[in-house]
């Protein structure tokens, strides 16, 4: 009879040790389930920090989320440290080769970063003034990879065939001080390289939030003077209003409505 009742208490620990196991295992796992982390706030910029000041470029996801995605991918590696601005005009600047970190001056603007962008153009999008984007070879619409530049003069003639992915908020006359170094008198095929180097330190990532935008003050006087215009009143071809005509008609005089 001992002998039986010892076999039924082993049996009885057998089956309730492998429950209470189960028991513990669910009550841990249900311990260490971590909540999602909140999404970040706020429109991501770029600090561009150059050797002249830094460059602030908002970036623009909803116009180019690719070359959005690798900038910040090439960013976040520190792909652009040391890297230069290797070329620059009045109109623009260009920089981010890998190649400009050496110190052969020739093979500036040939470098990549292995990867190439699809093209995202927007022809709705004016290049204007503050304006960045990638470049890529002439041609080539599938080459872009790392080079920016960033304008300094409207180009019209730029629109829908680049992949625009920031506008400059903050720092455009760093840019502007790096478009008029001195550049290389030596070689006339780096006459527009400086002589001395326009040094991309480092970019940083970060988040600002934006207050939502507000009507431009152009768009209201163009409303303004297209009820004046309704009222049989004179526009100079000066105006705001006079440069929107729907049917693109440029006005080299004063204009009245009929």
């Amino acid at each position: 009879m001992r002998i039986a009742g010892f076999i039924w208490i082993v049996l009885a620990l057998a089956f309730l040790v492998p429950a209470c196991s189960q028991q513990t295992t669910s009550t841990t796992t249900s311990e260490t389930v971590e909540e999602p982390e909140p999404e970040e706030e706020g429109d991501q910029v770029a600090v561009i920090n150059t050797s002249e000041g830094n460059i602030v470029v908002r970036l623009l996801p909803e116009l180019a989320p690719k070359t959005v995605e690798q900038f910040v991918r090439l960013a976040s590696a520190g792909f652009y440290i040391r890297t230069t601005f290797h070329f620059v005009t009045s109109g623009f600047i260009l920089g981010g080769d890998p190649f400009s970190r050496d110190n052969n001056p020739e093979n500036d603007g040939l470098g990549n970063a292995r990867e190439w962008i699809d093209p995202e153009f927007n022809e709705a999008y004016e290049v204007k003034r503050g304006t960045v984007g990638m470049m890529r070879k002439d041609g080539d619409s599938n080459s872009s990879s790392c080079q920016f530049f960033v304008v300094l003069t409207d180009k019209p003639e730029w629109n829908g065939k680049y992949n625009i992915f920031g506008e400059v908020i903050e720092g455009i006359e760093v840019a502007e001080a790096i478009s008029k170094a001195p550049t290389v008198r030596s070689n006339r095929k780096l006459a527009n390289q400086p002589a001395a180097k326009q040094m991309i330190k480092r970019i940083e990532l970060e988040r600002r939030i934006f207050e939502d935008p507000v009507e431009e003050p152009e768009a209201e006087a163009a409303e303004e003077a297209a009820e004046e215009a309704k009222s049989g009143l004179c526009i100079p071809s000066g105006h705001e209003a006079a440069k929107s005509r729907p049917d693109g008609a440029s006005f080299d005089r004063w204009t009245c409505a009929p």
